[in-house]
């Protein structure tokens, strides 16, 4: 905690905002309520919680963990799909577009709207294809996907 308060009393010179962001594999901060413990305890305004969907259904953190976010709390939002195998098989490259995977994403995005998240999802894919392509091209086929998601959430 003192090196998270160290680094957020670093980050608040500038106008940046540290997040902290949970991973699947990880042993360390691998789940979502970790995340916002961490957060808490360390209690300095420039260090926030962050939520990445793929992390968040295609490893330990339960949906209900979602209920244990404050209002306003979550500062940014990574937004993608999984596809539809085992979780144990997914990994860094099986992040999908929006829309195109099995993730309950109209689900956990009412719950961030529920929990006062209006800010910004980043879409966040490691796809060869995708990230030497058109960038014209990839965004308007992740808008094309993402919609009809963000509207079902009720969010777009």
């Amino acid at each position: 905690m003192d090196n998270l308060r160290e680094a957020g009393g670093i980050a608040a010179k500038s106008p940046i905002t540290l997040m902290v962001e949970f991973t699947r594999g990880s042993t360390f901060l691998g789940t979502l309520p970790t995340a916002l413990k961490m957060t808490r305890e360390a209690g300095h305004p420039r260090v926030r919680p962050m939520l990445d969907c793929y992390h968040f259904w295609a490893g330990l953190s339960k949906f209900d963990d979602l209920d244990l976010i404050r209002p306003g709390e979550i500062h940014h939002v990574h937004f993608q799909d999984v596809p539809d195998i085992p979780r144990e098989l997914l990994d860094n490259t099986t992040r999908e577009i929006p829309g195109t995977g099995v993730s309950p994403l109209p689900r956990i995005l009412r719950k961030l709207a529920e929990k006062g998240y209006a800010g910004p999802l980043s879409v966040e894919l490691f796809y060869p294809a995708i990230q030497n392509g058109d960038p014209y091209e990839v965004a308007k086929k992740i808008r094309e996907s993402s919609m009809p998601v963000m509207s079902a959430a009720g969010v777009a």
